[in-house]
C-alpha cells in the first residue's frame, strides 16, 4: 500500500503545471529595398524630368530677325549662349532650329530666307562649341506665323529662328 500512496501521491502534486505558453508572434513589416538597379531608374527619371522641365523653359528663348535679315542681332548673342550652354550640359540632346520669315516675299525666297536663318543660329552655337552632328536645320518660310495679323507688329514676330529639342533624336517643330 505504501508503493499505492507514493504513486498516487506523486500524481497529485500540489503546485500546478504551468502551461508553457506560445511566445507572442511579431509579424515583420515588409520593407522595401532600394536594390542599385531600382536607384538608378529613380535617378534617371529625376534627371529626365529635370532636362523637360529646362526644355520647356528653353522653349520660348527665340532669336527674332530684321527684315530681309539673318544676321543675329547683338541683343540675341545671350539666347544663344542659354541654347550652347544648354547642348553643352547634355551631350544627350538634338536639336533642330527652325527658321521663318514673315509673309511678304515669295515662297522660294522666304524658304531660302529662313534657311539663311536657320544657318546663322546653326553657325552661332557651333562657334559656342556645339558639335555640328547635334544640330539639324529646317525653313519653313512664311508658314506657321506665330502672329497671324498683317502688320509691322506681326511680321516682326515671325521672323524667327526656334530651337525645338529631342533627347537621343532631332525633332521636328511642326
Amino acid at each position: 500500500m505504501v508503493g499505492f500512496v507514493g504513486a498516487a501521491l506523486t500524481g497529485c502534486s500540489s503546485t500546478p503545471k504551468q502551461e508553457q505558453q506560445a511566445e507572442p508572434k511579431i509579424e515583420a513589416q515588409p520593407t522595401q529595398t532600394v536594390s542599385p538597379a531600382t536607384a538608378a531608374v529613380d535617378d534617371e527619371a529625376v534627371k529626365m524630368e529635370a532636362l523637360q522641365q529646362k526644355i520647356a523653359e528653353l522653349r520660348n528663348k527665340r532669336v527674332h530677325f530684321d527684315f530681309d535679315r539673318s544676321n543675329i542681332k547683338p541683343e540675341y548673342f545671350d539666347v544663344i549662349k542659354q541654347h550652347a550652354r544648354f547642348m553643352q550640359d547634355n551631350p544627350e540632346v538634338k536639336v533642330t532650329i527652325a527658321g521663318y520669315c514673315d509673309e511678304r516675299g515669295t515662297v522660294e525666297y522666304n524658304l531660302a530666307l529662313g534657311e539663311r536663318r536657320a544657318n546663322a543660329a546653326y553657325n552661332a552655337l557651333v562657334a559656342a562649341g556645339v558639335a555640328p552632328d547635334r544640330i539639324q536645320t529646317v525653313s519653313y518660310g512664311e508658314s506657321y506665323p506665330l502672329d497671324p495679323r498683317h502688320n509691322e507688329e506681326a511680321w516682326a514676330k515671325n521672323r524667327r529662328a526656334t530651337f525645338v529639342y529631342g533627347i537621343g533624336e532631332f525633332m521636328r517643330p511642326h
